[in-house]
């Protein structure tokens, strides 16, 4: 500070209190530098450590040792995280080379614990938590070496050994009246929504919403937060999963609890689960002898007595075992509210004011491809819409949540007569449906759902012999589809302007409905409910 800004300092503070500043503002000093030396120390020390090991062995212990060195500063700086991260990642690398040993395990819990520190550091173990731009890089760098046999050895110890006895270690405590929702991904799903907010409204059982961020951290993320969330689910009376999933195939559920599986869609057109097993890009039947998905269910709510037979199948649940339950589909039940049907047109307006004045064609496809390949479809052609639809309707284009690379809206047609509303729009599939006037679709199971307004459909299948041969269809698709099936844009065109020409006859749809969703009516949470609590 200069003479001047002492005086003007002591002038404004006093004498006394100005001296006090400067005294404590010269410790701070003092003990900033003394921080930056340790660290330098340390980090040195570590480097040197590191370089001075003579084997792998040697190479582990150095650099845990290191790791815990580092950890101990508390800091962020970024000498520190350079270097941890390079510890971390090094010994990331020395487990991998170790996927094959018997000492594995060993390995893996000296990284996993530095792992947990480097972790506690950000207080990321709140799994639900955003990652930061330091956390994300680590992640892509530590996902590197998790692959092939890795991969392979990490999954094998934590679903068949630390997930079944992280359960086990507390299934003898007392059962809490608590609902654990178990969200693969991250958010609030759309399949559990409804049931999640009646028990907040009715506080029947208090709901826990754990997201285990599933291909959005490295697997030793992954599985490490879904230990933990076993062991906390191992005192709940019930856990809702929403599509299949391996983690709990060698779990075993506790009787005074229950497994429910709501699934994510209310029907089935195309193969799934064991029937698509030994199929490029799925698991085989190996894989799911070795790591079950559909074993530890006690209920698999369904929305019709017609559709038993399909779950039964590609589940491998017999008839006899009674756990595939008509029960209705939690999630519909809000379409049987006037209130909320009322705020979702709001929503819309809100949003697209025009709206109004026009109706609101939905195209909602499935995803083609599989894994990580899954894309979106781009056949339709939105100018040649636009010319024929534009001064009646508008198109809003909401593409499956697991599909890569959306095709754009062309200019000048975006957000003019078509809005791509697949993510960040602020309105879910549910909403979506309710305000439609028509839904074009193809092989995705929301029609099933959308049937419940008994409204148009239409499906946009200009790949359907390709699709059929590649997945496989559980029904005759032209038998069942309560609509045209429509292979180019000017088909689905004509089909749009004859309803508004003729009308529209609702009595295909609505036998539709009556076949494969009989048992949503509204109440369907309220009897997933009873059947839990009653164990009925």
């Amino acid at each position: 500070m200069s003479v001047q800004g002492i005086l003007n300092n002591i002038n404004k503070q006093g004498v006394a209190r100005s001296v006090k500043l400067g005294l404590k503002h010269r410790r701070q000093r003092r003990e900033s530098k003394r921080k930056q030396q340790r660290i330098s120390k340390t980090v040195s020390r570590v480097e040197c450590a590191i370089r001075s090991a003579s084997d792998d062995e040697a190479a582990m212990a150095a650099l845990a040792s290191g790791c815990t060195q580092l950890l101990a500063l508390e800091s962020k700086e970024e000498q520190v995280l350079t270097t941890l991260r390079d510890c971390l990642g090094k010994m990331a690398a020395l487990v991998a080379s170790k996927s094959e040993d018997d000492d594995f395990e060993d390995s893996f819990d000296c990284f996993q614990e530095q792992l947990d520190g480097y972790y506690g550091l950000f207080k990321s173990f709140s799994f639900g938590k955003k990652p930061s731009e330091e956390e994300s890089a680590f992640f892509r760098r530590l996902s590197e070496y998790e692959t092939g046999p890795y991969k392979d050895r990490l999954r094998k110890l934590f679903i068949k050994q630390r997930i079944p006895s992280a359960y086990s270690e507390r299934s003898s405590l007392p059962i809490q009246d608590k609902a654990v929702f178990v969200q693969p991904r991250k958010g609030l799903n759309q399949s559990f929504k409804y049931m999640y907010r009646y028990l907040q409204a009715h506080e029947r059982l208090v709901p826990r919403l754990w997201q285990l961020r599933r291909e959005a951290v490295p697997d030793s993320f992954y599985l490490r937060n879904a230990e933990a969330m076993a062991a906390m689910a191992a005192t709940a009376k019930v856990i809702f999963f929403h599509e299949s999933n391996d983690l709990f195939g060698h779990v075993q559920i506790r009787e005074e609890s229950k497994v429910v599986q709501l699934w994510h869609g209310c029907g089935v057109f195309k193969k799934i689960g064991l029937d698509t097993a030994g199929q490029p890009g799925y698991k085989s039947a190996e894989a799911y002898e070795e790591y079950p998905d559909y074993n530890y269910y006690s209920c698999v709510t369904i929305a019709s007595p017609e559709l038993s037979w399909v779950y039964e199948q590609f589940m491998g649940i017999s008839k006899e075992s009674g756990i595939i339950k008509p029960l209705g589909v939690s999630r519909t039940d809000e379409f049987f509210d006037p209130a909320y049907v009322d705020r979702c047109y709001e929503k819309l307006y809100e949003r697209i004011p025009e709206a109004r004045e026009k109706k609101i064609i939905l195209y909602a496809p499935t995803y083609r491809g599989v894994g990580y390949g899954r894309m979106a479809p781009d056949e339709l052609d939105i100018p040649a819409m636009a010319e024929k639809l534009g001064d009646t309707h508008i198109l809003l284009i909401k593409q499956h949540q697991t599909a890569k690379n959306c095709p754009p809206v062309p200019e000048p047609y975006n957000q003019s007569f078509a809005w791509d509303v697949t993510r960040g729009w602020g309105m879910d599939i549910n909403e979506l449906m309710t305000i439609a006037d028509i839904c074009v679709s193809d092989y995705s199971s929301l029609v099933f759902e959308y049937s419940i307004f008994e409204r148009p459909m239409a499906f946009f299948v200009y790949d359907l012999e390709e699709y059929i041969d590649d997945r496989g269809l559980y029904y005759d698709f032209d038998e069942i589809t309560p609509g045209p099936l429509c292979y180019t844009t000017e088909e689905l065109i004509d089909y749009i302007q004859s309803i508004e020409r003729d009308g529209f006859d609702p009595s295909e749809v609505a036998a539709f409905r009556q076949r494969f969703m009989s048992s949503c009516d509204g109440h369907s949470t309220e009897r997933i409910l009873e059947y839990i609590e009653k164990g009925e």
